[in-house]
């Protein structure tokens, strides 16, 4: 390796801009970057991982879910979900209501990760979200907005929405010959933001999104950081 970070095999040395390449998370296979089209995928030629699948404004698609997902948060949260009516015992409650149950009871570990994982970090993810697709669409960001977007990714897999929903439909199908089961405005409410989460993340463009965030923090300059390999493409170097 000589004094410039650059690497090679004899003689021969290749510097490659970050823009041109794609390095597969999975096998750090550095796979040249093609131009697809929405609705298209480019998949590493060693492991199969997914690289690129772009979508078609994801920006204004992402943005839009987000909001939307921010409007129904409140209702969701906080507004009952069920109302069951067992030998006229009626018995309601929210997801907020669930927490406080559970807490009030003793339960904190248990209150404090439904707590963290169903009303926390689905608002910060969401919140997050919006802001950095704002920016996104206005191609303006800066250090802050890339540490937005690195804190959104690491919470991605602690969300678990899904899984409080699938501990609703239990409870209806469990209660469904025992009780009548009225639907209330928070189940709705809970339903299209579970949707509009799910559909943001599936919309979200991760590469593009990265891209427009390095031009706006570089201001478009070139040459400010290389990535190295030698002739067996999976050895990668980057040089801040």
């Amino acid at each position: 390796m000589d004094g410039k970070g650059q690497e090679g095999v004899g003689n021969k040395k290749v510097t490659l801009n970050p823009g041109d390449v794609f390095v597969c998370p999975d096998c750090d296979l550095v796979v040249p970057r093609i131009d697809i089209n929405p609705g298209e995928k480019l998949c590493c030629c060693r492991c199969g991982c997914v690289l690129d699948s772009p979508v078609e404004n994801s920006a204004e698609k992402t943005m839009a879910l987000s909001l939307t997902g921010l409007l129904l948060f409140v209702p969701a949260i906080f507004l009952p979900l069920l109302t069951l009516d067992i030998h006229g015992l009626e018995n309601t409650g929210s997801i907020y209501a669930s927490v406080y149950s559970l807490l009030d009871s003793g339960f904190v570990f248990t209150g404090m990760a439904v707590l963290l994982t169903s009303i926390v970090i689905p608002l910060v993810k969401l919140l997050l979200l919006f802001v950095v697709s704002v920016q996104v669409c206005m191609h303006k960001g800066n250090r802050a907005t890339v540490f937005m977007f690195r804190l959104y990714d690491k919470l991605d897999e602690w969300e678990m929405l899904e899984v409080y929903m699938i501990g609703i439909l239990v409870t209806i199908v469990k209660l469904f010959h025992m009780a009548s089961i009225e639907y209330d405005t928070g189940f709705f409410c809970f339903i299209g933001l579970l949707g509009a989460t799910l559909l943001s993340s599936s919309m979200l463009d991760e590469n593009y999104y990265w891209d427009v965030l390095y031009e706006a923090c570089r201001g478009g300059e070139q040459g400010q950081n290389s990535l190295t390999v030698h002739d067996a493409p999976d050895v990668v170097e980057e040089r801040a």
